[in-house]
């Protein structure tokens, strides 16, 4: 019964998510690189011209849905990609980062990584305010994050 239920979720999921739409071939993309588990392609909204997205095939929201084994392939390919940008394009840098969920900043509901390439002045802002634990503070979230390991 939950695999059932499952298989209609993704179904339902597939119908409506432009970035499975993009890997059935119903939306055209700039891809770069493909194959069983993986389809890389320009972002059409980049960061910097040449950023790239990295999804997975199948439909995962988030990173903690991943199976292993395509996690590990998608950070082997993002390594691969972003040499390749490097060479190609002459960044200095890049970013690569994955957002999970909306409050994180993740627009699309399909697991997908980033690949910015990164130029001096380029105006592309990734930082934050840091913020500060009280004290022993840091203590308390260790372990409440350890106990879950």
């Amino acid at each position: 019964m939950e695999e059932q239920l499952q298989a209609v979720k993704k179904e339902d999921s597939d119908n409506d998510c432009i970035f499975c739409k993009i890997v059935k071939g119903d939306v055209p993309c700039a891809k770069l690189l493909e194959d069983d588990k993986i389809l890389i392609f320009l972002d059409i909204a980049p960061a910097n011209k040449g950023h790239a997205l990295i999804i997975t095939k199948d439909h995962y929201e988030t990173l903690l849905e991943i199976p292993d084994d395509v996690l590990d392939d998608m950070m082997v390919k993002a390594r691969k990609i972003a040499r390749a940008m490097s060479s190609a394009i002459g960044n200095e840098g890049f970013n690569i980062l994955m957002n999970n969920k909306k409050v994180a900043g993740q627009l699309v509901p399909h697991a997908h990584v980033h690949v910015i390439p990164r130029f001096p002045g380029d105006g592309v802002s990734l930082n934050w305010v840091p913020r500060k634990y009280n004290e022993n503070e840091i203590d308390g979230f260790k372990e409440k994050i350890k106990s879950f390991l």
